[in-house]
């Protein structure tokens, strides 16, 4: 019988992977880039809403971030809670960011970001309910647009994930687009509003996760 049940399981993963893969860093949380870095600390709260391709639900993470020179370091945890079930599965990652260009009074910033997240998916076959680890490794480049004396900052970021699946889930990677603005008020306080979009590979549907959040930043501007 745990023989059948782990094939049960596993001819469930495809379906799991194709409409209810977390496709974020955090689940249900875009995948942030902060491509300028700066020195500091920083800690931000986060809120998202992947659509029905992307596992639905709503996610929620809180993140810090240390920086140093043209280095990030980010640490980020929090709970995703999926269409469909009743439960909340706690999500966690990192990236490492590294400023290749600009920062600082420069109006453009180019910077690469590698990065890690893992949380449980609910599966439910007829063999009974359980969970499967997915691991997502987003890997990409950022640029971002500093107007001087101006509060809105924009950004984009191509990026590849790099998805496997435990129990025989498998893994895949997908090309996915991040893009958002921070709105940066005094005393380093400021609001954030992103979107994560990709194609789900082998199918016509797109995963879709629209996120927003609050910062705050300790960081001393690159000069």
């Amino acid at each position: 019988m745990r023989r059948i049940g782990r094939v049960m399981i596993a001819a469930a993963l495809p379906l799991v992977a194709g409409t209810a893969a977390a496709r974020a860093q955090l689940a249900g949380i875009p995948v942030y880039f902060n491509p300028a870095g700066g020195t500091g600390v920083g800690v931000a709260a986060n809120l998202g809403f992947p659509n029905t391709n992307a596992g639905g639900g709503t996610g929620y993470g809180v993140a810090a971030s240390v920086g140093g020179g043209p280095v990030t370091l980010t640490g980020m945890v929090g709970v995703r809670k999926w269409s469909g079930y009743s439960s909340t599965e706690a999500s966690y990652g990192g990236d490492l960011a590294y400023r290749l260009f600009g920062g600082g009074l420069l109006p453009v910033a180019v910077g690469v970001q590698a990065g890690f997240g893992q949380v449980k998916i609910p599966v439910v076959t007829i063999a009974g309910s359980s969970t499967v680890t997915q691991t997502t490794i987003p890997v990409g480049v950022g640029i971002s647009f500093n107007p001087p004396l101006f509060p809105l900052k924009p950004w984009i970021a191509p990026h590849v994930d790099f998805t496997s699946v435990s129990g025989g889930g498998g893994s895949t990677s997908t090309f996915h687009i991040s893009g958002g603005v921070n709105f940066n008020l005094l005393l380093g306080l400021g609001l954030h509003a992103a979107v994560d979009w990709g194609k789900i590979k082998g199918t016509t549907k797109s995963a879709l996760t629209f996120g927003v959040g609050a910062h705050f930043d300790f960081h001393v501007p690159m000069m």
